[in-house]
């Protein structure tokens, strides 16, 4: 069978993943896609599509980190020296997916609502 074994549904951590991100693409799609939403809706549920967006993020950070922490242990137990060229590869990519991953976070966090002032563009 090899080292890449399929798991049932719903019994690994990407599969519970996508559970969230689906509801939130639909959520977000329906609310602020759609053109039969209010303007009240959208202004009062943006900082929650915000907070769960942001949860969803982190959770594909994680899973990310854990793909690459098992595509290592995978490469190790196949013979590959422990700090090979491959090794050394996997480790450089997971630590620029992570420090990627936090700077996006912190650049979503850090900006507040957009202030309107009576001269900005608003749609007809």
């Amino acid at each position: 069978m090899g080292c890449f074994q399929q798991e049932p549904h719903l019994q690994s951590i990407i599969s519970y993943k996508s559970l969230p991100l689906t509801k939130e693409w639909i959520y977000g799609f329906v609310t602020f896609f759609y053109p039969g939403g209010s303007s009240g809706l959208r202004s009062e549920s943006l900082p929650w599509h915000v907070f769960f967006g942001l949860f969803v993020y982190i959770l594909a950070l994680g899973t990310a980190a854990l793909g690459f922490l098992e595509k290592l242990t995978f490469l190790e137990s196949g013979g590959v020296e422990k700090y090979g060229s491959e090794a050394f590869l996997v480790n450089f990519t997971a630590i620029v997916t992570v420090l990627f991953g936090a700077f996006v976070i912190l650049s979503v966090s850090s900006q507040g609502p957009p202030q309107e002032d009576e001269y900005s563009y608003s749609a007809i």
